[in-house]
């Protein structure tokens, strides 16, 4: 077992900045003034300290744009430039139709009533149902816009048609924040009806619209797909993609998309499998695939009593120790599947029971969340997630490359090589039996954090490996008792080496004209060299093609695709993930072996290629000319020639020039494009036919 020493340090608290930091992860609802009505936004900056580096920001149509042309921009500009200030980046969400653009019969609803559909039980986010929970006459706020059919850029109703005021209201709010905000995310959630009570044809064309006004106002921006809920409603996002891609201008425009949101809520597991379920239909129904963002994921606590003293488990609901083992877990797995962005819902609970009266029925002002997701309570204390969230953006990032173990017994371990640190190993039990797994040595000792952020040293046993206890998963508010949707609590071990590693390109010999061997080699003074990658391409600036990736060889033979010059670098990865510079290109070119042999000169008077008998040899200066024009060999004044030579594959051209004036010079390409080569030939001059002399003429 391992021998264990305590630091006896917190490596993380709430009131220590994350350092070297890389943007991978943000925070929801980051700008709330505290207590409501405040001046002061007082989880910016106790974010930013976590390590958050977005906020996810709700852009209202309604109350951007209250009528149509009287736009209402001083809140939104002051919360935009709050955010920036506070070392935070903005992804913005266009949503919310106004009453007077909406298309088709409204409801509209109390502030109370909107919050509930804005925000439904969070069982019904993740229980495979025949169809979601809907509303019989949705609010303005979640209906269609009117004009929606017409060009993005059409904003005038003279032409008989509607006006297209989505395409305006995208465009506008696009061009007004150019330079501040370049992520922006259409609508939240459109396969939920409490958000999009339109069809997936229509978000399919929302979508459309506001990529070409965004794009059209701010080219550098990206435009992401609406934040998908996926489990109530999965064939909403295919149908809105098989949507896009009948529509033959979808090419042209990216397929309307940059990249698509995707919430998933209290299962780390189901990131690594919606994500793949997502990524395949990307490519089935769109023949592309766009990078995903993870726009929502968090897990609500129920006991914390000193928010709700009457609180109970309740399904998809967590202690606030497994909500800290799903921070570290959810970002593992992440981060694993090549997530872009990770947000986490939400920085604070914005709990309901705002005037204390101990009843979440309250309207206006004092409406708020149902459920208790925030990494800290409204009084701005700490859950242990908090902690787990910054021991995320402190120690998981920047990797070099992420890989995956699950070991017999149910432990599980995500490793970030290459990391400012050295590799780091995230390790939960995903079942309820205690297990422990065994960790191979890398480095003579390494640092075990548990979530919490309790740090140890650990040394290896006699055999050279790590063997750690894993405690059994507790987190079980799942369809059953034995579903464990968490697994239990989670630690990071540390394999310290920041030093890299160093390489070298020993060998590039061509052996034919497609092959090439190569050699190479490297050294590691820390944790020793592991694998390397080997790269190739055609001289001079054709890009890099990976040809060897991780391979332990240190030699190999490379069958090129054709022939010609190969130019070739290589880099080496050490034991925990470090990678050395690419080494200088080494080119080489393979060797023809030519035996050249011009059997005559002569003169062909007669142009028919051959020397007949009564044509004589004509003294001529022989030369061989590379592809650039340059002599590789002395030339020779004769009739014949005769010579052997090593030359790189290529095309030459043989000359003869007369030194008699009656005969035209004669050229003969010769391409060497293979191992060996012979060229045997007679060489025929054409005669001249005339020579005209014409006089300039003065005035």
């Amino acid at each position: 077992m391992i021998a264990l020493t305590c630091l006896g340090a917190l490596l993380a608290s709430p009131g220590a900045a994350v350092a070297g930091n890389d943007g991978f992860a943000g925070t929801a609802y980051t700008f709330y003034p505290l207590p409501p009505g405040a001046p002061t936004r007082p989880l910016l900056p106790l974010m930013h300290t976590a390590g958050s580096r977005w906020e996810r920001l709700d852009f209202p149509w309604s109350q951007l744009e209250p009528a149509p042309g009287q736009w209402s921009w001083m809140a939104q500009d002051a919360l935009v430039q709050d955010v920036r200030q506070a070392g935070l980046d903005i992804l913005g969400i266009l949503l919310w139709t106004p009453t007077w653009a909406a298309e088709g019969a409204c409801n509209l609803y109390s502030y109370q009533q909107l919050a509930e559909l804005r925000r439904p039980p969070l069982s019904l986010r993740f229980q495979i149902l025949p169809s979601p929970q809907s509303v019989t006459l949705a609010p303005c706020a979640t209906r269609p816009p009117r004009g929606l059919s017409e060009a993005w850029d059409d904003w005038s109703e003279a032409d008989g048609d509607p006006a297209n005021y989505w395409g305006r209201f995208a465009y506008e709010l696009a061009i007004r924040y150019r330079g501040q905000i370049r992520h922006w995310e259409v609508w939240n959630e459109p396969d939920l009806t409490w958000f999009w009570s339109g069809s997936p044809a229509e978000y399919a064309r929302l979508l459309q619209v506001a990529y070409q006004a965004i794009k059209s106002a701010c080219p550098e921006c990206r435009v992401l797909f609406g934040g998908v809920a996926f489990y109530a409603n999965p064939d909403f996002y295919r149908q809105a993609f098989t949507a896009i891609a009948n529509d033959p201008t979808a090419p042209q425009h990216n397929y309307f998309f940059d990249a698509l949101g995707l919430h998933l809520y209290s299962r780390p597991s189901s990131i690594v499998d919606v994500t793949n379920v997502v990524r395949a239909d990307m490519r089935q129904r769109l023949s592309v695939e766009r990078p995903i963002w993870l726009t929502e994921t968090g897990v609500p606590v129920w006991d914390d009593f000193s928010v709700h003293p009457s609180a109970s488990p309740y399904i998809w609901s967590a202690r606030q120790a497994e909500a800290a083992s799903f921070v570290l877990q959810s970002f593992a797995n992440a981060r694993l599947m090549g997530i872009e962005r990770y947000i986490f819902f939400r920085a604070h609970d914005d709990w309901c029971d705002k005037n204390g009266n101990g009843s979440c029925a309250d309207d206006g002002p004092y409406a708020g969340m149902h459920e208790m997701y925030g990494l800290v309570r409204d009084n701005l204390s700490a859950r242990p997630a908090y902690a787990a969230y910054q021991l995320a953006t402190q120690y998981l990032i920047s990797p070099t490359w992420v890989s995956y173990w699950n070991y017999t017994g149910g432990g599980r371990r995500v490793s970030f090589w290459g990391t400012p640190r050295g590799k780091v190993s995230v390790l939960w039990n995903t079942q309820p039996t205690p297990t422990t797994v065994v960790y191979p040595l890398v480095v003579p000792t390494a640092t075990l954090i548990a979530q919490d952020g309790y740090a140890q040293v650990i040394t290896p046993d006699a055999g050279g490996n790590y063997a750690l206890l894993l405690p059994g998963a507790t987190a079980n508010n799942g369809l059953s008792n034995a579903d464990y949707i968490i697994g239990g609590r989670t630690y990071l071990l540390i394999e310290h080496d920041a030093d890299s590693p160093i390489a070298q390109l020993l060998e590039v010999t061509p052996t034919g004209v497609v092959t090439f061997t190569v050699r190479w080699a490297g050294a590691d003074a820390t944790s020793g060299v592991w694998r390397y990658d080997v790269q190739h391409r055609a001289p001079p600036e054709s890009a890099w093609t990976a040809w060897l990736t991780r391979t332990p060889a240190t030699a190999a033979v490379l069958r090129a695709p054709q022939p010609g010059a190969r130019c070739f670098r290589v880099r080496a990865w050490d034991r925990t993930g470090q990678l050395s510079d690419w080494t200088p290109a080494q080119c080489a070119t393979p060797q023809v072996s030519l035996q050249l042999t011009v059997s005559a000169v002569f003169g062909d008077q007669n142009r028919n290629g051959i020397q007949d008998q009564d044509e004589t040899t004509v003294a001529s200066w022989l030369r061989l000319r590379n592809a650039q024009g340059l002599e590789v060999v002395s030339p020779t004044l004769g009739s014949q020639w005769g010579v052997s030579l090593t030359l790189p594959l290529g095309d030459y051209r043989l000359e003869a020039w007369p030194q008699e004036g009656a005969w035209l010079p004669a050229l003969r390409e010769i391409g060497l494009w293979s191992t060996t080569g012979g060229w045997n030939e007679a060489i025929a001059l054409l005669p001249k036919q005339g020579e005209v002399f014409i006089p300039l003429a003065q005035r």
